[in-house]
């Protein structure tokens, strides 16, 4: 009786592919995307948000999120520098009312349910802020709602 080996030889070819590096490579990947993804959802300038007791989370999927802080000396007198404020919408500096107009009604003409969010400094007094309130509406915005931080 004869026993048959079966064996791989090296020469038809089938080699084993090392995938080691591959590996570490797509985990070098995977903490790259989850870094710059977490970067990209940071929404603007820091700002110092008021206190709350009561209030809603957030319902809108995808909220225009407006930002406004006190202006720096270096801001100048025009556009919102001269109400004592800069302006961020959704991560992009706006000089003027006007601009901020437009991307309230950009953002609804793509998405006509969104709402607005307004991040405001807890320093500013409202005089400061009653123009950028005002600027959304005249954009077409029906839900303005105001970020606060809940008390605990």
């Amino acid at each position: 009786m004869r026993i048959r080996r079966l064996s791989h030889s090296s020469s038809s070819g089938a080699e084993a592919v090392n995938v080691t590096p591959l590996i570490d490579v797509v985990m070098c990947l995977i903490i790259f995307f989850l870094i710059v993804g977490k970067l990209a959802t940071d929404r603007g300038l820091p700002v110092n948000l008021p206190t709350a007791g009561i209030g809603q989370k957030e319902q809108s999927s995808a909220p225009l999120v407006v930002t406004v802080v006190r202006a720096g000396p270096e801001d100048g007198q025009t556009g919102w520098s001269a109400y004592g404020v800069r302006v961020q919408v959704d991560g992009k500096l706006t000089n003027f009312p006007k601009d901020l107009e437009a991307a309230v009604r950009g953002k609804l003409a793509t998405s006509p349910d969104a709402s607005v969010q307004v991040r405001a400094d807890r320093e500013l007094p409202f005089g400061s802020i009653e123009p950028v309130l005002r600027a959304v509406g005249l954009g077409g915005a029906r839900s303005v709602r105001v970020a606060t931080e809940r008390n605990s």
